[in-house]
Protein backbone atom coordinates (compact mmCIF):
# COMPACT_ATOMS: atom_id res chain seq x y z
CA UNK A 1 0.00 0.00 0.00
CA UNK A 2 2.91 2.38 0.69
CA UNK A 3 3.90 2.27 -2.98
CA UNK A 4 0.31 3.04 -3.97
CA UNK A 5 0.18 6.05 -1.64
CA UNK A 6 3.48 7.31 -3.02
CA UNK A 7 2.15 6.88 -6.55
CA UNK A 8 -1.09 8.71 -5.77
CA UNK A 9 0.86 11.58 -4.22
CA UNK A 10 3.08 11.84 -7.30
CA UNK A 11 0.17 11.50 -9.68
CA UNK A 12 -1.71 14.19 -7.80
CA UNK A 13 1.24 16.55 -8.09
CA UNK A 14 1.49 15.92 -11.83
CA UNK A 15 -2.25 16.36 -12.21
CA UNK A 16 -2.20 19.70 -10.46
CA UNK A 17 0.75 20.92 -12.51
CA UNK A 18 -1.03 19.99 -15.72
CA UNK A 19 -3.91 22.30 -14.90
CA UNK A 20 -1.88 25.34 -15.85
CA UNK A 21 -0.74 24.02 -19.21
CA UNK A 22 -3.98 22.56 -20.54
CA UNK A 23 -7.29 24.22 -21.31
CA UNK A 24 -9.82 24.25 -18.50
CA UNK A 25 -12.77 23.41 -20.77
CA UNK A 26 -11.71 19.82 -21.46
CA UNK A 27 -13.78 17.07 -19.84
CA UNK A 28 -10.84 14.86 -18.80
CA UNK A 29 -7.24 16.04 -19.03
CA UNK A 30 -4.64 13.29 -19.37
CA UNK A 31 -1.90 14.34 -17.00
CA UNK A 32 0.48 11.48 -16.34
CA UNK A 33 1.23 7.87 -17.01
CA UNK A 34 3.76 5.15 -16.40
CA UNK A 35 4.56 1.88 -18.14
CA UNK A 36 6.81 -0.95 -17.03
CA UNK A 37 7.49 -4.33 -18.67
CA UNK A 38 9.53 -7.25 -17.35
CA UNK A 39 10.55 -10.25 -19.41
CA UNK A 40 12.05 -13.45 -18.10
CA UNK A 41 12.47 -17.09 -19.11
CA UNK A 42 12.54 -20.29 -17.08
CA UNK A 43 13.14 -23.91 -18.01
CA UNK A 44 10.63 -26.57 -16.98
CA UNK A 45 12.39 -29.08 -14.74
CA UNK A 46 9.41 -31.35 -14.09
CA UNK A 47 5.67 -31.62 -14.61
CA UNK A 48 3.52 -33.47 -12.08
CA UNK A 49 0.27 -34.06 -13.99
CA UNK A 50 -1.48 -35.77 -11.06
CA UNK A 51 -0.86 -32.97 -8.54
CA UNK A 52 -0.87 -30.12 -11.10
CA UNK A 53 2.61 -28.89 -10.16
CA UNK A 54 5.26 -27.53 -12.53
CA UNK A 55 8.83 -26.94 -11.31
CA UNK A 56 10.65 -24.12 -13.11
CA UNK A 57 14.35 -23.23 -13.04
CA UNK A 58 15.34 -19.61 -13.59
CA UNK A 59 18.48 -18.30 -15.28
CA UNK A 60 20.26 -18.16 -11.91
CA UNK A 61 19.53 -21.81 -11.18
CA UNK A 62 16.83 -21.10 -8.59
CA UNK A 63 13.88 -23.48 -8.72
CA UNK A 64 10.28 -22.76 -7.90
CA UNK A 65 7.25 -25.09 -7.82
CA UNK A 66 4.02 -23.64 -9.19
CA UNK A 67 0.55 -25.03 -8.62
CA UNK A 68 -1.32 -24.98 -11.92
CA UNK A 69 -5.13 -24.66 -11.74
CA UNK A 70 -6.98 -27.87 -12.54
CA UNK A 71 -8.92 -25.95 -15.19
CA UNK A 72 -5.73 -25.47 -17.20
CA UNK A 73 -5.83 -27.74 -20.23
CA UNK A 74 -2.27 -26.70 -21.15
CA UNK A 75 -0.62 -28.76 -18.41
CA UNK A 76 -0.78 -31.95 -20.49
CA UNK A 77 1.18 -30.20 -23.27
CA UNK A 78 4.14 -29.27 -21.04
CA UNK A 79 7.26 -31.39 -20.56
CA UNK A 80 10.67 -31.15 -18.91
CA UNK A 81 13.08 -29.08 -20.98
CA UNK A 82 10.44 -26.72 -22.40
CA UNK A 83 11.16 -23.03 -21.82
CA UNK A 84 8.50 -20.70 -20.43
CA UNK A 85 8.82 -17.09 -21.65
CA UNK A 86 6.89 -14.61 -19.53
CA UNK A 87 6.20 -10.92 -20.05
CA UNK A 88 4.57 -8.90 -17.27
CA UNK A 89 3.31 -5.42 -18.12
CA UNK A 90 2.10 -2.79 -15.68
CA UNK A 91 0.78 0.62 -16.59
CA UNK A 92 -0.91 3.55 -14.90
CA UNK A 93 -2.72 6.48 -16.49
CA UNK A 94 -4.01 9.53 -14.60
CA UNK A 95 -6.47 12.17 -15.75
CA UNK A 96 -8.10 15.19 -14.13
CA UNK A 97 -11.82 15.58 -14.75
CA UNK A 98 -12.48 19.32 -14.91
CA UNK A 99 -16.25 18.96 -14.58
CA UNK A 100 -17.74 19.42 -11.13
CA UNK A 101 -19.58 16.21 -10.30
CA UNK A 102 -21.49 15.55 -7.09
CA UNK A 103 -21.67 11.78 -7.64
CA UNK A 104 -19.69 9.48 -5.37
CA UNK A 105 -16.21 8.23 -6.32
CA UNK A 106 -16.20 4.91 -8.15
CA UNK A 107 -14.06 1.85 -8.76
CA UNK A 108 -14.41 -0.92 -11.32
CA UNK A 109 -12.38 -3.92 -12.40
CA UNK A 110 -12.23 -5.66 -15.78
CA UNK A 111 -10.30 -8.81 -16.54
CA UNK A 112 -9.90 -11.32 -19.30
CA UNK A 113 -7.73 -14.12 -20.62
CA UNK A 114 -6.98 -16.14 -23.72
CA UNK A 115 -5.44 -19.57 -23.96
CA UNK A 116 -4.62 -22.31 -26.42
CA UNK A 117 -7.59 -23.56 -28.45
CA UNK A 118 -8.31 -25.57 -31.59
CA UNK A 119 -7.97 -22.35 -33.62
CA UNK A 120 -4.76 -21.40 -31.79
CA UNK A 121 -3.04 -24.60 -30.64
CA UNK A 122 0.10 -22.86 -29.33
CA UNK A 123 0.65 -23.49 -25.67
CA UNK A 124 0.43 -20.14 -23.94
CA UNK A 125 -1.80 -17.69 -22.17
CA UNK A 126 -2.51 -14.03 -21.96
CA UNK A 127 -4.41 -12.39 -19.16
CA UNK A 128 -5.10 -8.84 -18.06
CA UNK A 129 -6.72 -6.96 -15.23
CA UNK A 130 -7.66 -3.30 -15.36
CA UNK A 131 -8.83 -1.29 -12.36
CA UNK A 132 -10.39 2.15 -12.80
CA UNK A 133 -10.60 4.37 -9.73
CA UNK A 134 -12.12 7.81 -9.47
CA UNK A 135 -10.87 9.91 -6.54
CA UNK A 136 -12.92 12.97 -5.67
CA UNK A 137 -11.34 16.25 -4.47
CA UNK A 138 -13.11 17.01 -1.17
CA UNK A 139 -11.04 19.82 0.33
CA UNK A 140 -8.26 22.16 -0.78
CA UNK A 141 -6.24 23.80 1.99
CA UNK A 142 -4.24 26.62 0.39
CA UNK A 143 -2.54 27.59 3.66
CA UNK A 144 -1.23 24.08 4.37
CA UNK A 145 -0.81 23.17 0.66
CA UNK A 146 -2.90 20.03 1.04
CA UNK A 147 -5.59 18.35 -1.03
CA UNK A 148 -8.05 15.88 0.49
CA UNK A 149 -9.32 13.09 -1.76
CA UNK A 150 -12.21 10.70 -1.19
CA UNK A 151 -12.00 7.14 -2.48
CA UNK A 152 -14.76 4.79 -3.66
CA UNK A 153 -15.41 3.39 -0.17
CA UNK A 154 -15.69 6.83 1.41
CA UNK A 155 -12.18 6.81 2.84
CA UNK A 156 -10.37 10.15 2.73
CA UNK A 157 -6.66 10.78 2.26
CA UNK A 158 -4.86 14.09 2.66
CA UNK A 159 -1.99 14.65 0.24
CA UNK A 160 0.61 17.32 1.07
CA UNK A 161 1.88 19.18 -1.98
CA UNK A 162 5.60 19.91 -1.58
CA UNK A 163 6.45 21.34 -5.00
CA UNK A 164 6.28 25.19 -4.93
CA UNK A 165 5.19 25.38 -8.58
CA UNK A 166 2.25 23.11 -7.90
CA UNK A 167 1.44 24.84 -4.62
CA UNK A 168 1.02 28.11 -6.54
CA UNK A 169 -1.59 26.46 -8.75
CA UNK A 170 -3.72 24.82 -6.08
CA UNK A 171 -6.16 27.75 -6.23
CA UNK A 172 -7.19 26.59 -9.71
CA UNK A 173 -8.65 23.33 -8.36
CA UNK A 174 -12.26 22.98 -7.32
CA UNK A 175 -13.96 20.76 -4.79
CA UNK A 176 -15.75 17.81 -6.45
CA UNK A 177 -13.37 17.61 -9.41
CA UNK A 178 -12.12 14.06 -9.94
CA UNK A 179 -8.82 12.35 -10.51
CA UNK A 180 -9.31 9.24 -12.64
CA UNK A 181 -6.64 6.56 -12.29
CA UNK A 182 -6.44 3.44 -14.48
CA UNK A 183 -4.13 0.60 -13.43
CA UNK A 184 -3.51 -2.20 -15.94
CA UNK A 185 -1.63 -5.46 -15.32
CA UNK A 186 -1.10 -7.94 -18.13
CA UNK A 187 0.83 -11.17 -18.39
CA UNK A 188 1.76 -13.15 -21.45
CA UNK A 189 3.12 -16.67 -21.13
CA UNK A 190 4.47 -18.66 -24.07
CA UNK A 191 6.14 -22.04 -24.06
CA UNK A 192 8.99 -23.01 -26.38
CA UNK A 193 9.20 -26.79 -26.78
CA UNK A 194 12.46 -28.50 -25.79
CA UNK A 195 14.85 -29.13 -28.68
Amino acid sequence: MKAMQTFIKGATALSLLALTTLGANAATLPVSGDFHADKFAAKIVSVDQKNHVVVLEGEGGDKVALNVPESSSDLAKLKAGDVVDTTVIRSVAVGLDTDIDKSAPTASTTSGESKASDDNPNVGREAFRQVNVQLKIKHIDLKKNEVTFEGPKGQQKVIAIDNPDIQARLKELKVDQSIRVTYTDAIQINVRPAK
